[in-house]
């Protein structure tokens, strides 16, 4: 059983990327394409931040403030996210490719997607790792927008959402060479439910995925089988994260991005943070450790 929704007023254009800091137990999330992140606290107080950039994805690092993606390069933050080093852009001089979502690994790296902002069904997506030295280079390609990154439970798995293949796939990963192999097909997506987007794993290992523009969040496990489905009352959820006291609260961030005026005023809520109590813990966050 699940409980009822509740909601945080955001209005965001796109919410992507919810993170609950380990320490404090508060709720970080952005609006990716744009220089807004929110920190949601325990008691429904909410503070915003703004960065010199636009957010595509944000990482926790160990020592402290975050590692963050943006339109066009590769930042790391202070705990307000004041930029203190810039790691410079991998896809410089192709102008149409972005950068987009990313997660820690479980060796301690930071890894992120890009995609052809022209042509989204292309497989020019690929996926790029920082090192703890904070040099960054590419070890997956042939893509079509990589947009959920996960880790298993014990960092032999790799998953990558493949949005416009409508698809999630599994990798075996080595953390001690950090190479990825045998690529296999996860979950298929049909066009009925959306495209897949944000993924993470939960404490049972079994993944969550968010359906954009398929009013749903869905809960596979280790074996790619649905376990639950569970409904929302917004066309675009985008990601969600485990947390709360009991690391069984799922906050969803959703977006108005691609939605008519039509659709945004009949679903006025789109763009706001979805919040309900779950029978199911998370995981905590792996940090970057550059």
């Amino acid at each position: 059983m699940i409980g009822d929704f509740q909601k945080i007023k955001t209005q965001y254009f796109c919410g992507e990327a919810p993170i609950v800091h380990p320490s404090t137990g508060l709720v970080y999330f952005i609006d990716t394409g744009n220089p807004t992140c929110t920190a949601l606290d325990p008691s429904g107080t909410t503070r915003e931040f703004k960065l010199e950039g636009n957010f595509q994805c944000l990482g926790l690092r160990e020592d402290g403030g975050w590692i963050a993606v943006l339109d066009d390069r590769v930042v790391i933050c202070d705990e307000n996210f004041k930029i203190i080093k810039d790691l410079g852009n991998p896809l410089a001089g192709r102008t149409n490719m972005l950068l987009g979502d990313g997660t820690a690994g479980p060796d301690g790296c930071f890894y992120f997607g890009a995609f052809n902002c022209e042509d989204l069904y292309s497989k020019d997506g690929c996926i790029y790792r920082v090192n703890k030295d904070l040099s960054i280079n590419i070890v997956l390609e042939g893509l079509a927008l990589p947009n959920g990154l996960a880790f298993n439970l014990d960092g032999s798995k790799f998953f990558v959402t493949e949005m416009f293949g409508s698809c999630i796939w599994s990798y075996n990963f080595s953390r001690d060479t950090g190479d990825f192999s045998e690529k296999i097909m996860f979950a298929e997506i049909p066009e009925s439910d959306g495209l897949p987007d944000g993924l993470i794993v939960d404490s049972e290992g079994f993944l969550w995925s968010a359906h954009w523009a398929g009013y749903r969040i869905t809960r596979y496990n280790t074996e790619g089988i649905i376990d639950r489905i569970i409904k929302l009352p917004v066309p675009t959820p985008t990601c969600m994260a485990f947390g709360g006291k009991k690391m069984s609260t799922l906050y969803i961030t959703t977006a108005r991005k691609g939605l008519s005026e039509e659709d945004i005023e009949k679903y006025s809520d789109s763009g706001d943070l979805f919040i309900i109590d779950t029978e199911t813990i998370g995981r905590t966050e792996l940090l970057f450790k550059g």
